[in-house]
């Protein structure tokens, strides 16, 4: 998880808004920059300018304080629903299809190389198509009928979900296989490295996903 999926962009978001929030942040803020309080309408990136921060570090800083305060068991629901659909999905969305050209450039380009990760373009093509139309009837069938903690539904397919999350685990199982756990090989050029970089990347954000929908999100509409 980014800490921007918590606290939004830095060059968009206040100090008040952080605060309101989570008051435990002004600490944070105030460490670094001790008249912060007079300056709640200023944004984060500007703080952090002001204290001689890269605006990552701060954002960071006050990241680890809002979970420690509230742990994702503790979010409100439509704050997941938000961090779901305007976070994860959006952005594995986007960044799939161009994991795909990639690997399709490494597998043409690097064809007669014997450490070539053969298939590997089919395999994220066969996740690009799956994780597609996984979201598409999770939004529409599930997460909507979520929303400001309606009741539960019995006709909601959870179980679906939860079994295509199994098939998605499976096709990301394939995929660490093929890359030998995203370890590149010593002949690798640097398409390739980044490539399985970008790959352990994107593994790592849908199965925090996943986790976040079957461990906590769901449970609370299963009978």
């Amino acid at each position: 998880m980014k800490y921007e999926d918590i606290i939004g962009r830095c060059d968009t978001t206040t100090v008040s808004q952080v605060v309101s929030r989570c008051p435990e942040a002004l600490n944070v803020l105030q460490k670094h920059m001790p008249e912060v309080d007079a300056h709640r309408q200023t944004t984060l990136d500007v703080v952090a300018s002001i204290a001689g921060l890269s605006q990552e570090t701060l954002c960071q800083e006050i990241f680890d304080v809002m979970m420690a305060q509230t742990p994702l068991e503790d979010l409100d629901t439509d704050v997941l629903l938000e961090l779901i659909l305007r976070g994860y999905d959006i952005e594995n969305l986007e960044q799939i299809p161009k994991l795909h050209r990639l690997a399709r450039k490494i597998e043409a380009i690097h064809r007669d190389n014997p450490d070539v990760p053969r298939g590997i373009t089919m395999a994220i093509k066969s996740l690009e198509k799956d994780l597609k139309d996984h979201i598409e009837r999770e939004e529409h069938y599930v997460l909507e009928r979520m929303e400001h903690d309606q009741p539960p539904r019995p006709d909601t397919p959870i179980a679906q979900m939860n079994e295509e999350h199994s098939e998605l685990r499976q096709v990301l199982k394939k995929i660490r296989r093929l890359t030998g756990n995203y370890r590149p090989p010593e002949s690798a050029c640097r398409s390739w490295r980044r490539l399985y970089r970008e790959l352990q990347a994107f593994d790592f954000r849908l199965s925090e996903q996943i986790y976040l929908e079957r461990n906590i999100l769901f449970p609370r509409f299963q009978f």
